[in-house]
C-alpha cells in the first residue's frame, strides 16, 4: 500500500480562498477567528497529535456528540500520515467509550466525511463519535438490495490494483 505522502495525486482542498479554520483556531488555542463556533469549554481530550471537542452543532434527540481532529491541519483522509491516523483512531475509541459510560446511549455511531460529495463541510479532517438510540431516526435510508458477488469481485480487483 502506498502511505500518505507518497501518492502520485495531489488532493486538491475545496477551502474557500482565506479559509480561517476553525478546528486549526480551536487547537492554537487562540480563537481569533470570529466565525469559529467552537468554544475553550468544548475541550473533552488534548495530546500532541489530536484534539477531542464537543460539536457546535448536534443531531436530534441528544445534541451532544465528539469531534476527533489532528492538531495539524489535513483536510482530507486521504492526507492523514499514519501516526496522526493511528491516534485519531485509538481516541476515537475512547471517546466512544467515554460517551458509553456518561450518557448510556444504546450505541455509539462513527463516522467521517471527505469533499463536497462526501458531505464534508469544514475543512479540516474530522470523526464524528455519536452517541445513538434506538429508533432516533439519525439514518433513514433504507437497506440497500445485496451486491452481486461478481460485481463485489469486480470492485475488489479494481481496488488491490490500485494498491
Amino acid at each position: 500500500m502506498q502511505q500518505p505522502g507518497t501518492v502520485d495525486e495531489a488532493w486538491p482542498s475545496h477551502a474557500p480562498e482565506n479559509y480561517q479554520c476553525p478546528f486549526c483556531d480551536m487547537a492554537s488555542g487562540e480563537f481569533a477567528f470570529p466565525d469559529n463556533l467552537c468554544e475553550p469549554g468544548d475541550l473533552v481530550y488534548s495530546d500532541d497529535l489530536v484534539l477531542a471537542f464537543i460539536a457546535s452543532h448536534g443531531f436530534d434527540p441528544e445534541p451532544g456528540h465528539v469531534l476527533v481532529t489532528p492538531r495539524e491541519h489535513f483536510e482530507l483522509l486521504y492526507e492523514l500520515p499514519d501516526d496522526v491516523a493511528a491516534r485519531l483512531m485509538i481516541v476515537t475509541r475512547d471517546m466512544a467509550v467515554a460517551i458509553k459510560k456518561a450518557w448510556r446511549p444504546d450505541g455509539v455511531t462513527t463516522r467521517q466525511h471527505n469533499e463536497p460529495a462526501g458531505s464534508q463541510h469544514v475543512w479540516h479532517y474530522h470523526q464524528h463519535v455519536l452517541p445513538r438510540w434506538d429508533n432516533d431516526g439519525l439514518y433513514f435510508t433504507p437497506k440497500r438490495p445485496i451486491v452481486d458477488p461478481a460485481v463485489r469481485a469486480r470492485k475488489a480487483a479494481e481496488l488491490r490494483a490500485v494498491l
